[in-house]
C-alpha cells in the first residue's frame, strides 16, 4: 500500500470509525489515536512492547498490559503482518478471553472498513475455531463481533464475513443463528451472502433450515433474487426431498412464485426444472414446456434441449432425441459437444454404431470438437457389438490424437476384450494402463478374472488374484464370486468352499446370493444334491433369503435327477418364503415332467404359470407340444401349437419336427406331409432330424418311394444324412447315397 493510499485510509478511518471504538474500549484509547498519529515519513520498526511503554509514559497511568497498543498500530498502518503478531488463542492465554475478543473484534472492524475482507475472514476464522475447539457456545460472541453504533454500515460487511466463515467451517446451524441474531439488532446480511447460506444448507439437505431462511428472506429481507429462486429450484429438483410428484409440484410452485413476485426466471431456472421433469420420466411434458417457453421467447439454451434428449435416450427413443437436435438448430440454439455426445451414446447403447459414427462426423464438420466422453460412448458401443478389432483401433487412434484415456475408457475396452475372448489384448491394455500411472480398481481385476475363468484359466485367475492383493487393492464380493464360480466350473467345489471361508476370514467379505448360486450350481452339476440342499437351508437359517435364481438352480438339479418330489417341495418352499417362481422355474419343472412322461402334471404347471401372469415362451410351448406328441395326444399338442401362434410366437423347426413325429406315429402321414410343406413355405429350413423323422414315417408304413423322394430332397438341399437317416432307408452309410 502506498503512502498516499495509507494516508487516505487513515483520514477516512479517523473521521468515520471512532464510533465503533466506543463500543469496544475506553475513551483513553480514542485519545491515543488523536495524540499519537503515525509519522508516515518514517519506517515503522517499533515493537508492540515499546509502543506499550510509550503509551504508559504519555498517560502516566499504571495499568495491566493490554492489546490496545497493538490495535492502535493496526489502525494506523493497516498492516496484516502486525495484526498477526499474536494469535487469538495466545491473546486469550495472556490477556484473558474478554479482552482478546474485544480487541480482535476491533481489528475485524478496522480491516472491514478498509475493504480488506480476506483479512477479516482470517481473523473471524481464528475466533470461530477457538470457540469450536473449547466447545463454547459460539452464539455468545455474535453481539460483540456484530456490535454497531449510530447505524454503522461496516457491521453489515462483518456480518457477511462471519456467515461466510461459519459456513466454511461447516457450522451451518450457527450460521443460521447469526442470520437471525443479526436481524434482531437491526443488521441485514446481503442477498449474496444469504444465497451462499442457502446453497450450503441445500448441499447438506437441511430441508427445514432451507425453508426457514427462505421464508424469513421473503418476510423481512433481503428479498430473494433470481439466484435465490434458482437455489430453491435446484433443491426441489435434485431428488431426496420427497416423492417425485411432490418435488415437481414444489418446483412448479417456485416458478409461479417468481412470476408473482416480478422476478424473471433465468435459463438456469428452466434448465433445472426441465432436467428434473425428464429424470422422473415426464419427457413429453418437458418437451411441451420447452416449446411453450420458446413460443413465449423465454431464455433457453442447449442445456434445456440436452435434458430432453437425455430423457428420450433413457427411454430408448433415440430417434425422438434426434428430432430435438434438429429442432435446436431450426430455432437458433447451437448444439454443443454434450448434445452430440448424448445422441452418440444413445445410438451406441441401442447397437446402432453406424448412426453413432455418422453423428461424430457431423459433430466434427460443425466445428465441434468431440470429447473423450464422446469417444468412450463409441468405444462402449463397439465392444457391446463384439467389434473388438475396431474398438482397439479406435482406442489407439484417439490416444494418438492427443486425448489421454481415463480409467473409464480402459475399463470399457478391457471388459469388452474379456467378454469376447480377446484375453491377450485385455492384458496388453491392462499393462498400458498401469504404464500410464492409472491405478486399476477392483472392477478391472474382476473383469480380467472373469475373462480367465471363461476360458478355463483358473490357475491364471488365481495368480491375478494374488497380484491384486499384493498391489493393495481390496477385492469385493463380485471378485471372490468369480473365483468361486471358476472352481465350481472345474468340478472343484470343495476348494470353492475353502476359498469362500478364507475370503470371509481374511478379507471380511460376506458371500452374496451370486456366490451361493455358483456353489449350488456346481454341486448340482456334480450331482451332490443333498449337499446343495443343506447349503440352501443354511442360507435360510442365517437370514439370507435365496432368490428365485438359486431356487431355480436347485430345482433344476433335482429335476435332472428325476427327483420331482424334492423339486416340487422346493417350489412350495419358495412360496412360503415369499419367493415367486419365474418362467425358468416352471420351464425346468415342465421339461422334467414331460421327459418323464408325466405330461398331464406338466400341463397343470403350464396353466399355473399362465394364471400367475407369466407368459410362456417358445421353449415352454415346444416342450409341452413334444410331451403331448410323445404320448400320442396330438389334439392337445395342436391346440397348444395354435395358441402359440395366436400369442405371436413363431414355431421353429423343433416345434414342427415334434408335431411331424407325432402324426407319423399315429399313421397320419398326410398331416405330417402338410406340416413339412408348411415349413418350406414359411422359409424355415428343415434339419436332418426333420427329414429323418419323415423318411422313417414313410418307410414304417411301407411307402419306400416316398421315403426315397424325401431323401433325395434332403440331398438336393445340401443336408447330409446321418447314420439314423441311412438306417431309416435300410442303407449302410457306405452305400451310394442315391441308392
Amino acid at each position: 500500500m502506498s503512502v498516499v493510499e495509507l494516508g487516505w485510509f487513515q483520514k477516512r478511518l479517523l473521521q468515520q470509525k471512532r464510533c465503533f471504538f466506543r463500543v469496544f474500549c475506553t475513551a483513553s484509547l480514542v485519545s491515543l489515536l488523536d495524540e499519537h498519529p503515525l509519522d508516515l515519513n518514517s519506517t515503522i520498526q517499533t515493537k508492540v512492547s515499546d509502543e506499550i511503554k510509550f503509551q504508559r509514559k504519555s498517560l502516566s497511568v499504571n495499568r495491566k498490559p493490554t492489546l490496545f497498543p497493538l490495535v492502535i498500530r493496526v489502525f494506523h498502518t493497516l498492516s496484516w503482518n502486525l495484526a498477526r503478531e499474536i494469535r487469538f488463542w495466545e491473546a486469550v492465554e495472556n490477556y484473558g478471553f474478554t479482552h482478546a475478543l474485544d480487541t480482535f473484534g476491533i481489528n475485524v472492524h478496522i480491516f472491514s472498513s478498509a475493504g480488506m475482507h480476506q483479512e477479516v475472514r482470517a481473523l473471524l476464522r481464528e475466533i470461530v475455531l477457538y470457540y469450536k475447539e473449547v466447545n463454547f457456545d459460539i452464539s455468545q460472541c455474535f453481539p460483540n463481533l456484530l456490535a454497531l453504533s449510530n447505524g454503522l454500515e461496516g457491521s453489515s460487511a462483518v456480518l457477511d464475513s462471519l456467515i461466510y466463515v461459519l459456513l466454511r467451517c461447516s457450522m451451518l446451524e450457527n450460521a443460521v443463528d447469526v442470520f437471525f441474531q443479526a436481524k434482531e439488532i437491526g443488521l441485514e446480511p446481503g442477498v449474496k451472502q444469504c444465497n451462499f447460506l442457502l446453497n450450503r444448507l441445500v448441499a447438506a439437505n437441511k430441508t427445514k433450515l432451507v425453508s426457514t431462511v427462505f421464508d424469513e428472506m421473503k418476510k423481512s429481507g433481503p428479498l430473494p433474487n433470481a439466484d435465490t429462486y434458482n437455489i430453491l429450484m435446484y433443491f426441489y429438483c435434485k431428488g431426496g426431498i420427497g416423492q417425485p410428484k411432490e418435488e415437481i409440484e414444489l418446483a412448479k410452485k417456485i416458478l409461479d412464485e417468481m412470476e408473482s413476485c416480478g422476478v424473471s426466471p433465468t435459463v438456469i431456472t428452466y434448465g433445472i426444472y426441465i432436467h428434473r421433469l425428464c429424470r422422473v420420466g415426464d419427457v413429453e411434458f418437458a418437451l411441451k414446456l420447452l416449446r411453450n417457453l420458446r413460443h413465449r421467447n423465454q431464455p433457453l439454451n442447449s442445456t434445456c434441449y440436452n435434458a430432453v434428449m437425455i430423457g428420450f435416450c433413457c427411454k430408448g427413443e433415440v430417434y425422438e432425441a434426434l428430432k430435438i437436435l434438429d429442432e435446436m438448430k431450426t430455432y437458433g440454439v447451437t448444439p454443443d459437444d454434450h448434445s452430440y455426445s448424448i445422441l452418440i451414446d444413445g445410438f451406441c447403447k441401442k447397437g446402432n454404431i453406424l448412426k453413432g459414427h455418422s453423428l461424430l462426423l457431423e459433430m466434427e464438420s460443425s466445428g465441434i470438437r468431440p470429447t473423450l466422453v464422446t469417444y468412450t460412448s463409441l468405444l462402449g458401443g463397439l465392444c457391446k457389438n463384439g467389434q473388438i478389432e475396431n474398438a482397439l483401433d479406435m482406442f489407439q487412434k484417439v490416444g494418438a490424437s492427443g486425448f489421454k484415456h481415463d480409467k473409464t475408457s480402459y475399463n470399457i475396452l478391457i471388459d469388452g476384450c474379456c467378454k469376447h475372448g480377446y484375453l491377450d489384448q485385455a492384458y496388453e491394455i491392462f499393462d498400458e494402463m498401469i504404464g500410464n500411472k492409472l491405478v486399476p480398481d477392483a472392477f478391472i481385476f474382476t473383469t480380467l478374472l472373469h475373462g480367465c475363468s471363461k476360458i478355463g484359466g483358473l490357475e491364471k485367475a488365481l495368480e491375478l488374484y494374488d497380484l491384486m492383493l499384493k498391489a493393495g487393492i481390496l477385492p469385493n464380493t463380485n471378485t471372490c464370486t468369480v473365483i468361486v464360480d471358476a472352481f465350481c466350473k472345474e468340478g472343484r467345489t470343495e476348494e470353492a468352499f475353502e476359498f469362500m471361508d478364507k475370503m470371509q476370514e481374511d478379507q471380511g467379505i460376506i458371500p452374496n446370493l451370486f456366490t451361493y448360486n455358483a456353489i449350488i450350481k456346481g454341486l448340482c452339476k456334480e450331482l451332490k444334491l443333498e449337499k446343495a440342499k443343506e447349503l440352501f437351508f443354511s442360507m435360510l437359517k442365517s437370514g439370507l433369503v435365496p432368490d428365485v435364481v438359486i431356487c431355480s438352480t436347485l430345482i433344476d438339479g433335482f429335476v435332472k435327477q428325476s427327483n420331482f418330489e424334492e423339486a416340487c417341495k422346493l417350489k412350495e418352499s419358495m412360496a412360503n418364503n415369499g419367493i415367486t417362481p419365474n418362467k425358468i422355474t416352471y420351464t425346468s419343472l415342465i421339461t422334467g415332467l414331460c421327459h418323464s412322461g408325466k405330461v398331464h402334471k406338466a400341463r397343470k404347471l403350464f396353466q399355473e404359470m399362465i394364471d400367475k401372469g407369466l407368459i410362456p415362451d417358445k421353449i415352454s410351448y415346444t416342450t409341452m407340444i413334444a410331451g403331448f406328441c410323445k404320448k400320442g395326444h396330438l389334439e392337445e399338442a395342436w391346440k397348444l401349437y395354435s395358441k402359440m401362434v395366436e400369442n405371436g410366437l413363431s414355431p421353429d423347426v423343433v416345434t414342427y419336427s415334434c408335431l411331424i413325429d407325432g402324426y407319423c406315429t399315429l399313421s397320419q402321414m398326410y398331416r405330417a406331409e402338410e406340416l413339412f410343406e408348411k415349413i418350406v413355405r414359411d422359409k424355415t429350413t428343415p434339419t436332418v432330424v426333420t427329414y429323418t423323422i419323415l423318411i422313417a414315417g414313410h418307410r414304417r408304413h411301407g411307402r419306400l418311394d416316398k421315403a426315397r423322394e424325401v431323401y433325395r430332397k434332403m440331398l438336393d438341399n445340401g443336408i447330409l444324412p446321418d447314420e439314423i437317416a441311412y438306417s431309416s432307408l435300410g442303407l449302410d452309410a457306405g452305400e451310394d447315397k442315391k441308392g
